[in-house]
């Protein structure tokens, strides 16, 4: 069984992204019924993931996974995280997310670098980044669930409820995390937006600035940016008009 299931899962880490069952059984030489039945129990355990477009690595094999490539998404951020860092002051960030982790692609922070100690290629744990959350809210609560159970930090019950009230309201706010400089035990005021690529969110840009700011007048401009680089990654897409209602509606001040 064991083996039966290393070949499919092999499949995974040297072919395409996404397989359709035919592909599989092809590729493993299983019977169809046999490499059905594996999938379904391996979807059950988040190694694999199955769609529309077929099947493809789960949260657990992502964790594991070959390096990915980045450079679609830093080319389209590049230029705007400038604007946006001489705009807002702050440290601008762009990251993704590893596992339970986020990842720091780039930073730009000029004169405010050293009031932040945020670096280039850091993981820390998701939830306790607004970055992290602003990625992780993108995700079905099921998916949040196993990525927070996969890795060697395993959380308990309380501390998952704990993080999908937060989501909630990060959803609610459509995307949008945010935390006040009095509510950090740093004195760190951050805002953070997704980047939503084809296929979801691909990865999150926050500004982080010291002390305690005005994050009503800052996160218009990094949900307007991470808006701008989502389009360059999906040509064609609609322009939003969220901008506007977040300005109108969203009550920043209370810890997220």
């Amino acid at each position: 069984m064991a083996e039966r299931f290393t070949q499919i899962l092999d499949v995974f880490a040297s072919g395409p992204d996404r397989m359709f069952l035919e592909e599989i059984t092809a590729a493993t030489g299983l019977p169809r019924s046999t490499a059905f039945r594996l999938l379904t129990q391996l979807v059950d355990l988040h190694w694999v993931e199955h769609d529309s477009r077929g099947y493809g690595p789960g949260l657990r094999m992502q964790t594991m996974a070959r390096p990915r490539d980045y450079s679609q998404l830093r080319a389209a951020a590049a230029g705007m995280l400038n604007d946006l860092q001489i705009g807002t002051g702050g440290v601008a960030h762009l990251t993704v997310l590893e596992g339970s982790s986020v990842y720091f692609l780039d930073r730009i922070g000029g004169t405010a670098s050293a009031g932040i100690p945020s670096q280039v290629a850091a993981r820390l744990p998701a939830e306790s980044t607004v970055s992290g959350r602003a990625l992780l809210a993108g995700l079905e609560p099921e998916k949040v669930d196993a990525l927070m159970t996969a890795g060697p930090h395993v959380r308990s019950r309380a501390d998952l409820s704990t993080l999908h009230d937060r989501l909630n309201r990060v959803r609610q706010r459509q995307g949008l995390a945010f935390v006040p400089g009095h509510a950090c035990p740093m004195s760190i005021s951050a805002v953070a937006a997704p980047v939503v690529g084809p296929d979801g969110v691909v990865g999150a840009i926050s500004v982080a600035c010291r002390g305690t700011v005005e994050l009503a007048h800052i996160a218009p401009m990094v949900w307007a940016t991470a808006r701008r680089t989502s389009r360059l990654l999906t040509p064609g897409r609609p322009g939003s008009t969220a901008r506007t209602r977040l300005s109108h509606r969203t009550h920043v001040g209370v810890v997220n």
